[in-house]
């Protein structure tokens, strides 16, 4: 009787539950032997009530197989609490091999969807028998001439050109439909039958259906403009045409760039997101590998498909360039030049926007990490009114870094010197200023031994010094008679626009070759500042009205008894003519004195300034890193 009482009865489970209806096919009834792989089968085995009620509760209580089986465990802790033993050591096992043999049916279910969508993955909107057939062909086949009447220097021009088209057939052929025919459309067609929904193929593949039409047209293009240059009676083709005419209409198509343009800019993206869905769906990876299987592949894997667009746009000015190495007019190359020089245009543009987008990406990791102490931090001792205390709680510039136009230049761990001592600092330099931290690391326990380490963070110690209001010194001294020896030192002075000195940082580098290269980004960041292009960003830098006068104060060097005049510039402005030769005698004068007046220590180091002089009585005096 306590037996009987302690039976659960048994539900069955509904049709719905062991047979999965397919998404776009209508449900028909089919005379097949076996089941469905969503069912599971059970070897013949001596399985006890207890164990036989275990695994009925697992697939029949409703929902997915998966989560009921963590359901089904989590309850049979309290329900078979006073089972005996045997039941005890036995129920984990079945709910293990429950869960393998779960897996095993999804897996015979994926690749069941997976090799039928390779079966019918054909697209007539790229299949083109006209270009399949060229694939084989050789240029001596492609170019309908005399080749034994050819100079050595003609055969080779019409090899480069005919290089140029079939690297582009092999391109859209071998590369950019295998990555769609063979991993993109049957993604798109298993997601339909309910797999992989959590893979996205937008980000995954990008705009690749635009770039297969641009290299389509390229193709198809080349063999248009082709026949049209071809000479029947003199059986010659005026190749040089044939390039300008392609690349005319390639370059100055509305998206062709562009496309490539986004695809690069992309690229990192989409290989961060191919490495996290390779690490959280175990069904990707099994997808992968049937699809790896698929003889178009020619045993390419999908991170060598996902570059060949960069490969290939970057490959472009070579072959042009192997086309105006075999060409004999003069004319001619200097077409073929405005080609390539076009192409490294285009190129550059593309540089340029992968590079920017790194950088904005790096400035919005620091504005997350970068901690900007309050005035009330900074300055202790400054009385504050209670009505303020909420408002100056937090520093105002705390979205400061993050903008289109600002650029991180360098950056690196530093000494800094105070009080006699040093201390470890982290800079920052950016196009428009320099930023001087401290930073933090923040680590968390975790259970175990093991540890988990949070992103840094970097405190600010001093305000950002702008680069049109600072003054960059080499401060090196090995002299034993100082307090410190200075060695791979240099000191930047802040300055206001009224030429006061608010600070001064004495930092050391680690090696030569660092210092050497702060060096070289400080001098190229004051030389490519921009202010003027930079006014919207920093409304609180004293800015000055003359771009050249500026410039021109960046690029001196201040050296012992050379005397700076901010009105020079004006006075070049107004009358340029005068202003030359009474410029040449001035300098003259310069390095006279320079040679004259050198240093009896040997410690004066020399200093670049972009502030000038405020007045002709009052030159800028030269900066001895003694004194300081």
């Amino acid at each position: 009787l306590q037996h009987e009482e302690t039976e659960i009865q048994t539900i069955h489970p509904n049709r719905e539950q062991l047979t999965r209806r397919h998404a776009l096919v209508p449900e028909t009834v089919t005379e097949r032997e076996g089941c469905s792989d969503n069912v599971i089968i059970v070897p013949h085995l001596k399985i006890s009530p207890n164990e036989s009620q275990l695994y009925n509760r697992a697939i029949s209580s409703g929902g997915g197989l998966l989560a009921d089986l963590q359901r089904a465990t989590i309850a049979t802790q309290a329900f078979y609490a006073d089972a005996n033993e045997q039941s005890k050591t036995r129920s984990p096992w079945i709910l293990k091999r429950l869960y393998e043999w779960s897996h095993r049916a999804k897996r015979r279910e994926i690749i069941k969807h997976v090799q039928a969508a390779l079966e019918t993955s054909s697209d007539a909107e790229f299949d083109d028998e006209e270009l399949e057939k060229l694939l084989p062909v050789s240029w001596d086949e492609m170019f309908v001439v005399a080749v034994e009447s050819l100079e050595s220097m003609d055969k080779k021009r019409l090899q480069a050109v005919w290089e140029l088209f079939h690297s582009e057939l092999i391109f859209l052929h071998k590369q950019l439909l295998v990555l769609r025919n063979v991993y993109k459309e049957p993604l798109k067609k298993c997601q339909v039958e309910g797999c992989l929904l959590t893979v996205e193929p937008d980000l995954l593949f990008g705009n690749l259906d635009q770039i297969c039409r641009i290299s389509r047209s390229f193709c198809k293009s080349f063999l248009k403009i082709m026949n049209e240059v071809h000479t029947d009676g003199e059986g010659d083709y005026n190749t040089t045409d044939l390039i300008v005419k392609l690349f005319d209409r390639f370059s100055k198509g509305p998206s062709t760039i562009s496309a490539y343009q986004a695809y690069c800019i992309n690229y990192k993206a989409t290989m961060e997101y191919l490495g996290s869905i390779r690490e959280k769906d175990e069904r990707f990876t099994e997808f992968e590998r049937i699809c790896l299987t698929d003889p178009r592949c020619e045993r390419l894997q999908l991170e060598d498909l996902l570059i060949a667009p960069l490969q290939r746009i970057t490959r472009l000015p070579i072959l042009l360039r192997e086309i105006h190495k075999y060409t004999k007019d003069d004319e001619d190359k200097g077409r073929i030049e405005k080609v390539i020089e076009s192409m490294n245009e285009s190129l550059r543009s593309i540089d340029d926007s992968v590079q920017w987008l790194h950088n904005f990406e790096r400035l919005q990791q620091l504005q997350n990490s970068v901690v900007w102490p309050s005035i009330i931090e900074l300055e202790p001792r400054t009385f504050i009114p209670d009505f303020l205390r909420v408002a100056l709680s937090r520093q105002f510039c705390e979205n400061l870094l993050v903008h289109p136009r600002r650029k991180l230049v360098h950056e690196g761990h530093l000494e800094l010197l105070e009080n006699g001592r040093t201390c470890d600092c982290y800079a920052f330099l950016f196009n428009d200023m320099f930023v001087l931290t401290k930073m933090k690391k923040c680590t968390r326990m975790r259970k175990g031994t093991a540890q988990q380490t949070k992103p840094e963070h970097y405190i600010v110690q001093k305000q950002p010094i702008p680069l049109d209001s600072c003054v960059f010194c080499d401060a090196d001294s090995n002299d034993s008679t100082t307090f410190m020896s200075l060695k791979f030192a240099f000191v930047i002075i802040h300055l206001t626009r009224y030429y006061q000195v608010v600070s001064i940082f004495t930092l050391q580098a680690a090696s030569k070759h660092d210092k050497e290269l702060w060096i070289g980004k400080f001098q190229e960041s004051i030389e490519n500042y921009e202010s003027i292009q930079l006014k919207d960003m920093l409304k609180c830098t004293p800015l000055y009205s003359s771009l050249s006068l500026r410039r021109c104060s960046s690029s001196r060097l201040l050296r012992p008894g050379v005397y700076n005049n901010p009105n020079q510039d004006y006075k070049q402005q107004s009358n340029p003519e005068k202003h030359t030769k009474k410029q040449t005698d001035i300098e003259n004068k310069q390095q006279q004195q320079s040679t004259n007046s050198a240093p009896m220590d040997g410690t004066t180091k020399t200093c670049t300034s972009l502030i000038p002089s405020s007045n002709d009585d009052n030159p800028i005096a030269q900066f001895n890193t003694d004194a300081i």
